[in-house]
């Protein structure tokens, strides 16, 4: 299987109106990371819950 090429992130990390994680390219294209928004709600009560998760995750 062919790997997508890699893009550069141009913004910082927004989450849209359907609760998905998303960054826009350097190309123009806005790009979901996590498309699964009670994942993503788990992901940030995981960090809420642990304060500053270490590693930068970002979340």
């Amino acid at each position: 299987m062919d790997q997508p090429p890699t893009v550069t992130p141009l913004t910082a990390l927004v989450v849209n109106e359907n609760g998905q994680l998303t960054y826009m390219g350097v190309d123009g294209r806005r790009r979901v990371i996590v498309g699964d928004a009670d994942l993503l709600r788990r992901l940030q009560q995981i960090h809420d819950d642990n304060g500053n998760v270490d590693g930068g995750c970002g979340i």
